[in-house]
């Protein structure tokens, strides 16, 4: 009857590890907790120019977040993300409730971009601390090159 007592005492144990590991786990893998709302997610720039994307970072995750860096992918080596915005800009920190509003990031667009649509995402590291590098918010986008032959050319009549 021990035996049986101390078998059921390390299987209560396991069984509370096992659950205390699926509540860290559903909390590092919740998924981003500031919210980015761009105030347009497509902006069109002509090659060798630079768009500005700008809006408002929200934290309403109930604790205070940390940015601690930021990143993004593009879909284009003909664009280049400037982070300058980013770390120049906003908070070091945003309390609950709290937000950012202004410019975020840009994208310069090279000399050489062909006319199209190009994509991307934008994501913000942070967490609880200012050592903390989870992806705590993201924001895809959209970079539009016209065609420069469709604009149109200056008339050659007499006036």
């Amino acid at each position: 009857m021990n035996t049986n007592f101390a078998v059921e005492k390390r299987l209560a144990t396991l069984g509370r590890i096992l659950i205390t590991l699926g509540l860290f786990s559903a909390t590092a893998f919740a998924g981003p907790i500031l919210a980015i709302n761009l105030d347009s997610s497509s902006l069109t720039g002509a090659p060798g120019t630079e768009v500005v994307f700008a809006g408002t970072i929200l934290n309403s995750s109930g604790v205070e977040v940390f940015l601690n860096g930021a990143g993004g992918v593009l879909s284009s080596p003909e664009l280049a993300l400037d982070l300058t915005p980013f770390f120049t800009l906003t908070p070091l920190s945003l309390l609950d409730g709290e937000s950012y509003v202004g410019d975020i990031f840009s994208v310069a667009i090279s000399n050489v971009a062909l006319p199209g649509d190009y994509f991307g995402t934008f994501t913000i590291q942070g967490g609880v601390d200012s050592q903390t590098f989870d992806t705590v918010a993201s924001a895809d986008f959209q970079v539009s090159v016209p065609d420069a032959s469709a604009a149109p050319q200056p008339s050659s009549g007499i006036l």
